[in-house]
């Protein structure tokens, strides 16, 4: 027996072979078509169906490289659904000063410092309620010519009445540095809102009544003055959704359980939703949608979502919801089985197929040229340095678009893959045969230990 021991270790080596010589790292590329660009510029290139049919779930076998195969940076995003939305950035002003002028009015000189952004426009801060200002704004750029900066505003606050407020002036974005505010009426006289009654009896008959109101002079108190810029900025409202073709679609009854079965081919896209095509009328019915994935050797079905479509067409009254969401799937057969229940199962003509779209944003360099391959079951996800790129998005910088073109080999395609010790510990067949090789070793030891008791001399 030991001697064939030997035999058993070399069976365990052949199967170990494919950890040596694996598939290709990547099996296709495609050229990105981009503009050309004068200057470094942050380019994009959205993945489409070609590239999600043959790669990994996580796109962990996707590399962008340049023409001479250097691996470029890339960060994998979802790409979002966007709004553009005002945003206000404000800072105080700290060089100012006042003075009162002789028609009643408050004039107020402020010098921005340098590194300030260019405003247009200020809001002051005052700690009063029930109030009306009417404030103009000139500006210099060197505090001695003046130039009127819009139009002049009126400033209020009506909490006596609501509560309804407005302190702020605006006025067209403007580089000068030099700013004077003149408010009107900064001293005003203000009756009290309280009424002071006096009365004088002579027995029960009223002789004298007198009414008192109390006038205050009120000046209006300024804590500070903000300038203010306001910038566009893209608002995420959501994920950005696209259509995916579906490349097979087979109709069955399942007559014993009364439902409609779809079955959906796919190209393992990201996707989020199906919609039923169909010519039928007035229906409401509960849908489930079920994805085929691996369980050990085995296919199974797993419901990853359900809702109940419907279609409603009566005179004037038209609603439909055809559409089933389910979170992101990657998996390349689904059915969508309908419950029909007694009534008569729906004409489905076609299902429409809906995803999340993902693309590589990078830094493109000039006169540089690159390719994207993808298709490996064997590759690691990369770890890029993406600091740079995310930074850029966040202060703003959109990304110029780029194409995919045509699918091809890619180079080496069909070359053994580069030896990983990883790969071979983790391979199955090797440990499967090294396994079965000590069992039978063991046995063998005990079988020759048991022999030896044997021949022991009996007491």
């Amino acid at each position: 027996m030991i001697e064939k021991l030997p035999w058993f270790a070399f069976a365990a080596w052949a199967a170990a072979q494919p950890a040596f010589a694996a598939e290709a790292a990547y099996q296709f590329a495609r050229q990105v078509e981009a503009p050309a660009v004068k200057q470094e510029e942050l380019l994009a290139v959205a993945l489409d169906s070609d590239v999600f049919a043959i790669t990994q779930d996580g796109l962990a076998d996707v590399r962008l490289l340049e023409e001479t195969g250097k691996p470029v940076p890339y960060l994998l995003r979802k790409v979002r659904t966007t709004r553009p939305r005002r945003v206000r950035k404000t800072w105080p002003a700290r060089q100012f000063s006042a003075r009162p002028r002789d028609d009643g009015s408050l004039e107020i000189t402020v010098e921005l410092e340098k590194d300030d952004p260019h405003p247009n426009g200020l809001t002051i801060v005052s700690p009063l309620r029930n109030f009306e200002r009417r404030v103009r704004v000139d500006a210099s750029t060197d505090g001695q010519q003046w130039e009127r900066a819009g139009n002049e505003t009126v400033i209020f606050d009506y909490s006596r009445y609501m509560d309804v407020r407005s302190d702020s002036v605006s006025f067209p974005e403007t580089a000068k540095r030099h700013f004077r505010i003149v408010i009107d009426d900064v001293t005003v006289e203000q009756e009290s809102e309280l009424l002071a009654l006096t009365r004088r009896l002579q027995g029960a008959d009223e002789t004298e009544r007198t009414e008192k109101v109390t006038v205050e002079r009120r000046p209006f108190r300024i804590e500070r003055i903000d300038f203010w810029r306001e910038v566009e900025e893209a608002l995420a409202t959501g994920d950005e959704k696209a259509k995916y073709p579906v490349t097979e679609l087979r109709v069955e009854q399942d007559t014993e359980k009364h439902r409609t079965i779809v079955r959906i081919d796919t190209r393992r896209q990201p996707l989020t939703s199906l919609t039923l095509e169909t010519a039928d009328r007035n229906f409401s019915r509960h849908a489930v949608v079920e994805a085929e994935t691996d369980q050990g050797v085995n296919k199974t079905w797993r419901r990853i979502g359900e809702g109940t479509v419907s279609r409603i067409d009566f005179k004037n009254v038209r609603r439909e919801d055809l559409a089933i969401s389910f979170p992101q799937s990657r998996q390349a057969r689904y059915r969508i089985a309908i419950d029909d229940r007694d009534s008569p199962p729906l004409a489905v003509t076609g299902v429409e197929a809906e995803g999340n779209v993902y693309e590589l944003v990078y830094l493109a360099s000039p006169a540089a040229r690159y390719q994207l391959v993808y298709g490996s079951a064997d590759a690691e996800a990369a770890v890029y340095d993406t600091a740079t790129i995310q930074e850029l998005l966040r202060s703003g910088f959109q990304p110029s678009r780029a194409e995919l073109g045509k699918q091809q080999p890619a180079p080496g395609a069909g070359q053994p893959a580069e030896f990983r010790p990883s790969k071979l510990l983790n391979n199955p067949l090797l440990l499967g045969g090294v396994i079965l090789l000590l069992v039978l070793a063991l046995g063998w030891g005990l079988f020759q230990a048991v022999k030896r008791m044997e021949t022991l001399p009996k007491e």
